[in-house]
């Protein structure tokens, strides 16, 4: 698969917390893939840090080894320890968020995503410029963190089209109901839901016929619709340039798999501009496209199977040793358990109404809450 890890954490809402952390991957059909799950009782340094040792086991560091997540602090303490050599990037999508909750102005936060997506400096240069007119402390505030961490024209790895962490979103989502759960049904919840996933996907891909994986010959042949339009002259034996309907001249090279608008050379898929000069001298596109999108590796990504634990369900849990577990001793927060997601360290929070606008819920009046209501019902 492509070397792009997107962990996260979120809360459980059991009777006695803790935090479920999570490491996703996407295969070559742009699925999730879930690559690791722990419980721990916080978000913290220690945790992440023992999260990230035992991910390191199967996951290794490597230059080529990209981690996208929000901007929690204890996350990039922790791979600081363990992943040494790995490039981590910032979600797009949290930034964004910050920056409509600090400005409240839409367009600045559409701006600074178009900027974070732009495959060139000039592109990014150029829609950075108009943030920095419309409002500088912003395009200050976007400097202080880095234009190597959070824009893919500057970043240092390569993130292919995994601008977010929608991935691990998307899979906290869908084991939502479990986290509610009592431990051991929580982790047999997931076990399940994994084991099926699994399992349909590998006969997808067993039945599937061609050279690429479903979603990535769809793009394919998007791209090829979008290249007939443009004009090919030759360069060399494999180098061309492409002209498309703006008039905008680009530089492809088949035999480097190689465009001078870096869309080709950052996703790996074919851009229409290579895919028209692969046209003019009768290349296979099949070809050009990246080894990660091909169906004998989207099968490989199942290969492996996922089997029941066989304790569960049974009268006896590990060892033939008589041990007796006790659940943490925690005292249960009073009130009904939080289901809003708590936000991340460096997420803002959107202001809700003033006190003088918002209404009791006691007797329905503004200017005051329930604790502290008065009026007779």
């Amino acid at each position: 698969m492509r070397k792009v890890v997107v962990v996260d954490g979120t809360s459980m809402k059991g009777k006695y917390g803790g935090c479920l952390l999570s490491a996703c991957a996407q295969d070559g059909n742009f699925q999730i893939f879930p690559l690791a799950f722990a419980v721990v009782d916080n978000e913290n340094d220690n945790a992440w840090e023992w999260f990230f040792q035992k991910l390191s086991t199967f996951v290794t560091d490597c230059p080529q080894l990209v981690f996208i997540s929000d901007r929690h602090a204890s996350i990039y303490t922790g791979m600081r320890k363990v992943y040494k050599e790995a490039h981590h990037a910032a979600c797009v999508v949290h930034l964004w968020r910050n920056i409509q909750v600090l400005y409240k102005m839409p367009r600045l936060g559409n701006l600074m995503s178009a900027a974070a997506r732009a495959f060139t400096i000039t592109e990014f240069n150029r829609v950075f410029i108009q943030i920095q007119r419309i409002n500088p402390a912003c395009a200050s505030y976007l400097v202080d963190i880095g234009f190597t961490h959070w824009t893919r024209a500057h970043f240092k790895g390569r993130r292919y089209n995994i601008m977010d962490s929608n991935i691990a979103e998307s899979w906290n989502a869908a084991i939502k109901e479990a986290r509610e759960y009592p431990l051991i049904m929580m982790l047999e919840y997931i076990r399940t839901t994994v084991m099926g996933w699994l399992a349909l996907r590998r006969a997808k891909a067993n039945n599937e016929q061609g050279t690429l994986t479903p979603n990535v010959r769809k793009l394919v042949e998007e791209n090829y619709d979008l290249s007939t339009a443009m004009a090919v002259r030759d360069i060399s034996e494999l180098e061309f340039q492409v002209q498309d309907p703006t008039g905008e001249c680009f530089t492809v090279s088949l035999a480097l798999g190689s465009c001078s608008c870096r869309e080709y050379d950052e996703i790996g898929i074919p851009c229409p501009h290579a895919l028209a000069a692969a046209s003019k001298v009768w290349f296979p596109s099949d070809s050009l496209v990246a080894s990660a999108y091909r169906i004998q590796n989207w099968r490989e990504g199942f290969a492996g199977k996922i089997y029941p634990v066989p304790s569960v369900g049974g009268s006896q849990v590990g060892s033939s040793t008589t041990t007796e577990l006790l659940p943490p001793a925690v005292r249960r927060p009073s009130g009904r358990p939080r289901k809003v997601r708590i936000k991340s360290r460096g997420e803002f929070k959107k202001s809700g109404q003033s006190s003088s606008n918002r209404r009791c819920a006691r007797c329905g009046r503004t200017g005051h809450n329930r604790a502290s209501c008065r009026n007779p019902i």
